[in-house]
């Protein structure tokens, strides 16, 4: 048997692959294929064993029918040659007669090939040899001791030794004038090899046992298939949750079967769906959006629909934008104002800022609290970033766009603004119109604030007096100062 179990395991693994990890028992196909199999070799080995001794005890007994059935022939055939031959004891001619029809008799059973038939032979009532198959073993004598075994004989008996099995029938002849009184006549003897009397019943086991291993093998190989398929579901999920995992977004899981494990991979399916459409949706959403959602969402202490806090506002413009659209087309128009978009995004968040959204070719960014340098060195590195940009462009002979920047520190209210269908958590207030106005006069490379901003600045940039500007809102007019950032010694590094 373990021959068999080792010729089927090597079978799996020569059809999947040395390299496949079938023989990993932490996997739910193994497991399967263990507990299922296990189970089904084990009914299989109960119910071969019961057929097998079933079958035993049928063929046994159909042997010792045939065997007796045989001997019965025997005797009836020379019961009535024994009993004249006991009848004609003094008459040597009639003797020979029937000791010679009672030979023939047995002869002629041995030759008829009846399986396993060693020897016949008839023992007279005196223990004598009359018939033998053996014809050296004719008139020879029992012993004394067997011939008393055989005249106490009434039914058939059996007898085994030296591989030999031996059928004893007594023969009775009833005496003239009485109903019960029976004498008794001699035994027929016939001896069958062990061997070859069971052979059949050998065979049979053997032939039992071997469909039972081919079958267990065959099943082993079909229970494998049926689990691996059963499994390849869960494997394709686990491959995608694992890719998943790596911010792999781009998975598709197949949909192999149309049991809870498929519909469980339509919906994975499903999920990566949604999570790429809210990947693309957050690039659409500002990080302030974002940073307030996650935090209503984990925070007992919820913020309120709306907060008045302390903000500085960068805004950034295009100039000349709209005379630039003419000259090109309508995707040559947004891969442009993307790199610079792109430029002054990286520069806004590695300085702490909040790019709160694009509104055509202008930015704007939020800084919260009272960050007036962070928010003016972030404007400087723009403005240098971009003109260092242009130059690089002018050589390759490739449009170039310049900005300008206006910003404001103050008081804003910060909340959820829109209609209930379509919300955005912005910034409201004379602040943000402010620093967007100083955006809208600022020249190209130019950097505009407030007088409130200058004595913020802790003397890092010089700045330059502008004339006042009248703004919508605000009744007096507003002096302005232009951040002077070329005399700052990395300019000329740039340059």
């Amino acid at each position: 048997m373990k021959f068999y179990v080792q010729k089927c395991l090597q079978l799996i693994k020569n059809l999947y692959g040395k390299s496949a990890q079938w023989y990993d028992l932490q996997q739910i196909r193994v497991k399967l294929i263990i507990t299922i199999g296990f189970i089904f070799i084990v009914s299989m080995l109960v119910l071969s064993l019961l057929i097998l001794d079933h079958g035993q005890r049928v063929l046994h007994q159909r042997l010792e029918e045939s065997c007796r059935l045989s001997l019965r022939h025997v005797s009836e055939s020379i019961k009535d040659d024994l009993l004249l031959y006991y009848l004609a004891e003094k008459d040597a001619t009639n003797l020979t007669v029937y000791t010679g029809h009672i030979r023939e008799a047995i002869h002629d059973t041995f030759n008829e090939d009846i399986e396993g038939l060693k020897y016949a032979c008839i023992v007279d009532r005196y223990g004598q040899i009359v018939a033998h198959t053996d014809n050296k073993k004719i008139n020879q004598t029992v012993s004394e001791q067997e011939s008393r075994f055989f005249s106490g004989l009434e039914t058939t008996r059996t007898r085994e030794f030296n591989h030999i099995i031996e059928y004893i029938h007594p023969l009775y002849a009833l005496r003239e004038n009485t109903s019960n009184e029976r004498v008794f006549l001699g035994v027929t003897v016939l001896g069958f090899s062990q061997k070859e009397i069971f052979q059949p019943i050998r065979k049979a086991k053997r032939t039992m046992m071997t469909t039972f291993f081919i079958i267990t093998a065959l099943s082993v190989l079909v229970i494998f298939y049926v689990a691996r398929r059963m499994t390849e579901q869960i494997d394709a999920l686990s491959d995608g949750v694992r890719r998943v995992g790596r911010g792999n977004l781009n998975v598709q899981i197949p949909v192999l079967t149309r049991d809870e494990i498929g519909r469980l991979a339509k919906e994975f399916n499903s999920m990566i769906v949604h999570l790429r459409e809210k990947m693309q949706m957050q690039k659409f959403v500002s990080k302030l959006t974002l940073q307030m959602i996650r935090k209503r969402s984990t925070d007992s202490d919820l913020l309120p629909i709306g907060e008045r806090r302390t903000v500085t506002i960068l805004f950034t413009d295009v100039r000349n934008f709209s005379s630039l659209t003419q000259e090109l087309g309508a995707e040559e128009i947004v891969k442009l104002i993307n790199i610079y978009f792109n430029l002054q995004t990286r520069i806004v968040e590695e300085n702490g800022g909040i790019v709160d959204k694009f509104m055509g070719d202008q930015l704007m960014a939020i800084f919260l609290g009272e960050r007036t340098d962070e928010a003016v060195h972030t404007a400087v590195e723009i403005q240098r970033s971009i003109r260092f940009l242009n130059q690089t462009r002018r050589r390759k002979r490739e449009m170039i766009l310049t900005i300008g920047c206006g910003l404001h520190t103050g008081s804003a209210v910060l909340g959820n603004m829109g209609s209930r269908n379509r919300l955005d958590y912005t910034c409201v207030g004379d602040v943000v119109n402010l620093a967007s106005r100083l955006c809208a006069v600022a020249q190209p490379g130019q950097i505009i604030i407030p007088y409130d901003m200058v004595s913020q600045l802790g003397g890092e940039y010089e700045t330059i007096r502008l004339n006042p500007i009248q703004v919508k809102g605000i009744a007096h007019a507003v002096e302005i100062f232009e951040v002077e950032y070329e005399t700052d010694p990395s300019v000329h590094n740039l340059l």
